[in-house]
C-alpha cells in the first residue's frame, strides 16, 4: 500500500514538472488550426522559456505563410529568439548549457531558449576564429 502511494506521488510530481504550450492560427478561409503543441519536462522556471522559444519560431513561420495568429499570441512574432553562441569549438548540448547556467553565465531565459534550440536540432558547432573567443 505504501509503495503504491509513493509511485502515485512520484508520477504526480513528474507530471507537475511538465510545461506545455499551444499555438493556434486562423487560415484565410477562417478555419482555426492548432499550429504547434510543445512540451518540455524538467525545470519549470526554465522550461517556460523553452516553450516560449518554440512557440515563437512556430508563430513566425505561421505569419510568414500568411496566416493570422490569435490575438493573445501575437507577441510571439516580435520576440528576440537569438541565443548566445556556444563556446568556441562546441555546439550547445544539455550538459554544456546546464553547466553554463549553474556558473551564472546564462539567465533562465537564455537557458530555456538553448534547451529548445537543442531539442529542435538547431545547435551547431561554433567555429570561432583564433582572435574571437
Amino acid at each position: 500500500m505504501i509503495l503504491r502511494f509513493l509511485i502515485v506521488l512520484a508520477v504526480a510530481f513528474f507530471m507537475s514538472a511538465c510545461t506545455t504550450g499551444k499555438l493556434y492560427y486562423t487560415e484565410q478561409s477562417g478555419n482555426r488550426i492548432l499550429g504547434c503543441d510543445v512540451e518540455f519536462v524538467g525545470l519549470p522556471s526554465v522550461d517556460k522559456f523553452a516553450v516560449e522559444y518554440a512557440l515563437s519560431l512556430c508563430a513566425k513561420s505561421v505569419v510568414h505563410k500568411g496566416h493570422q495568429l490569435d490575438g493573445n499570441q501575437q507577441y510571439l512574432v516580435n520576440l528576440d529568439t537569438s541565443v548566445p553562441e556556444a563556446p568556441c569549438g562546441h555546439a550547445w548540448n544539455r550538459d554544456l548549457a546546464k553547466a553554463k547556467f549553474k556558473e551564472g553565465l546564462l539567465s533562465k531565459k537564455h537557458y530555456g531558449y538553448i534547451v529548445a534550440y537543442i531539442d529542435l536540432g538547431l545547435a551547431v558547432v561554433n567555429e570561432c576564429s583564433p582572435n574571437h573567443t
